[in-house]
């Protein structure tokens, strides 16, 4: 087996192990950049956004750094997080 198809090999195992590794390493390729983030969207009561929106701005906070925070220790909490 050469280089080149211990490589090929390699590279379709990676892709179907880790498909998102693999599909992020491809957009980089593509783009130059690096997305290590992913959108979300959440329905949430509409007194609670707003007076979130307003925490955040008021404290100069990233609302959703500090969402992503509430997650890690949610998780945390329960053991089942492991960065």
């Amino acid at each position: 087996m050469t280089p080149s198809d211990e490589f090929q090999r390699l590279a379709k195992a990676i892709a179907l192990r880790d498909k998102p590794v693999f599909d992020a390493l491809l957009e980089f390729e593509k783009t130059g950049r690096l997305q290590t983030k992913q959108r979300l969207n959440f329905t949430i009561d509409k007194k609670v956004a707003a007076d979130f929106r307003k925490h955040c701005k008021k404290l100069g906070y990233n609302m959703s750094a500090k969402v992503e925070e509430s997650m890690r220790k949610v998780m945390e909490t329960n053991d089942s997080y492991k960065k």
